[in-house]
């Protein structure tokens, strides 16, 4: 969604694909950090051989789906805007939106637990709808009452909890509200970024650590899984007694993660200005 608000006048041109190497080289650093990382501290069996095809296959980090993802859509990126501005009016654009949920995020809903009740070979195309839906919001700038905004959000978030507690006993939780790209996951998406894109942050200091979170952001997501891997075996095996016990230590467990994953990214960030540096040093000294 953000790809699509931040990128509505990105055109086919050399000076917009380069972009897509600063991309690649910090996943090939995360990538080779966590495989490091893997084997010396998680003592799997990483070989040269086997470390290049994770690399290669995205799998080096369990959460670089989304570089393997994100690729296409950074190549697609000038094209679809093409199309986006093909669409002659406001309504047919809606249209399209509504088109592309109804084909990536009902199928979520109605096609689980042995059932296949509505067509669901497009699911895999949500990343379309997101972006769709970021350029539309770039385009035509909606409000949202916050108050209204925040009490779906609520409301979705409620559903699963809701739902185990009244009809689940002995058995398994049932995740009644479907993947994060599912109907209910899209809604919670969509009205969180209204929300927030709508903010007017006016004391500097917020608007800054704002900013440098936002630059950072890639970083921290592509690094997350060493800390993850860290610190949910070592409190499971410290503190927990039940699945709802345990629960609580989400409220710690997750702002260590993301303040060790912000302070890993920013280190890696001045890493590589200082290399950028000295580079551009022995650049000019050869000239």
């Amino acid at each position: 969604m953000l790809t699509g608000y931040l990128n509505t006048n990105k055109v086919s041109e050399k000076k917009y694909y380069r972009g897509i190497w600063k991309v690649l080289i910090a996943y090939v650093f995360f990538s080779i950090l966590t495989l490091v990382f893997r084997k010396y501290y998680l003592h799997e069996d990483l070989s040269l051989f086997k470390s290049g095809l994770k690399i290669l296959d995205f799998s080096a980090i369990p959460y670089a789906w989304y570089i393997e993802m994100w690729i296409g859509l950074f190549l697609f990126t000038p094209f679809l805007n093409l199309l986006y501005k093909a669409i002659p009016t406001q309504k047919q654009k809606m249209v399209w939106i509504g088109i592309l949920f109804a084909m990536t995020a009902i199928p979520d809903l109605f096609n689980r637990y042995g059932f296949h009740l509505v067509p669901g070979f497009w699911q895999t195309c949500y990343p379309l709808m997101f972006f769709f839906i970021g350029s539309y919001v770039k385009e035509y700038q909606p409000k949202i009452n916050p108050l209204c905004g925040w009490g779906i959000i609520i409301i979705c978030c409620l559903i699963n909890p809701v739902f185990n507690i009244l009809f689940v006993h002995n058995r398994p939780l049932i995740h009644i509200a479907g993947d994060p790209s599912g109907m209910f996951g899209t809604i919670i998406a969509v009205i969180f970024f209204l929300l927030v894109y709508q903010r007017d942050i006016q004391v500097p200091l917020m608007r800054k650590i704002f900013t440098k979170v936002s630059l950072l952001s890639l970083d921290v997501y592509l690094c997350c899984y060493i800390f993850d891997a860290i610190y949910y075996p070592w409190f499971k095996e410290h503190y927990f007694i039940n699945q709802s016990q345990f629960g609580m230590f989400f409220f710690v467990i997750v702002p260590l993660v993301f303040i060790s994953s912000l302070v890993l990214a920013q280190i890696k960030e001045w890493l590589f200005k200082i290399s950028e540096s000295h580079t551009s040093r022995k650049r000019i000294a050869y000239r």
